[in-house]
């Protein structure tokens, strides 16, 4: 029997935080990104907001911001961002694909989502009207090192939930297939606090490579992940 691991506390077990340690650290990177590409929006919506704190963020650092609206299916997520509800800000507990078309922003936050939906291509479809800007953050799971050592897909899809595996040139290309403009894409770097004497080994020999071949390293250690800034007009 199939089972919501977003809502029957599986997820919250083994992410009680639900991930707000990393808020910072996305927010930056969302933050260059459209700083760099010059992107104005009044309103934004965050899919898949969970504890809601990086669309609370992005509101301080971007005051022009008039509406933020974050999305979730999980209860356990809508309850923990609700506390953080203001004049500016608030929560649907609610999956996007099956919201009123006539709903639109002028920037929608994607971030380390598709990798959790069982049908991504649908919704893509679906967000694709949505919005005219998008920012999608999506982990790069698929590796040499991880085809050699498969135990760590198998991990991830149990302790969050990921149940496809991507490497960078294939999501782009899925993205331009629904007809996304990719207008800039950055690496970002692994936040995963390393523990065993090994994971240490390989996260020095990952940041090394990094910086002879960012692209190489990503294709060989994996680790990264990519940020993404889309139009679809």
């Amino acid at each position: 029997m199939k089972t919501d691991i977003y809502n029957d506390q599986t997820y919250l077990t083994n992410n009680p935080t639900w991930h707000e340690e990393d808020t910072e650290f996305k927010v930056d990177r969302i933050e260059s990104i459209l700083r760099k590409h010059q992107v104005s929006f009044e309103k934004v919506c965050d899919v898949g907001c969970g504890s809601g704190e990086i669309l609370l963020q992005l509101l301080k650092r971007f005051p022009e911001i008039k509406t933020g609206v974050g999305y979730d299916i999980s209860n356990d997520a809508i309850a923990i961002a609700d506390k953080k509800t203001n004049d500016r800000l608030h929560f649907e507990l609610q999956d996007i694909a099956f919201t009123d078309d006539s709903i639109s922003f002028d920037l929608m936050l994607v971030i380390d989502v598709i990798e959790h939906l069982e049908n991504y291509f649908s919704f893509l479809d679906s967000i694709s009207g949505k919005s005219r800007y998008f920012v999608f953050h999506i982990p790069l799971d698929m590796s040499v090192w991880s085809l050699m050592r498969e135990g760590i897909l198998i991990e991830s899809k149990k302790r969050v939930g990921h149940i496809h595996n991507f490497t960078q040139d294939f999501i782009l290309s899925i993205l331009v297939d629904h007809g996304f403009t990719i207008l800039g894409q950055a690496y970002t770097e692994p936040v995963n606090k390393v523990e065993s004497f090994k994971q240490r080994i390989v996260d020095i020999i990952r940041q090394s490579l990094y910086k002879i071949n960012p692209r190489f390293c990503s294709k060989f250690l994996g680790g990264y992940s990519i940020m993404v800034l889309a139009e679809k007009r």
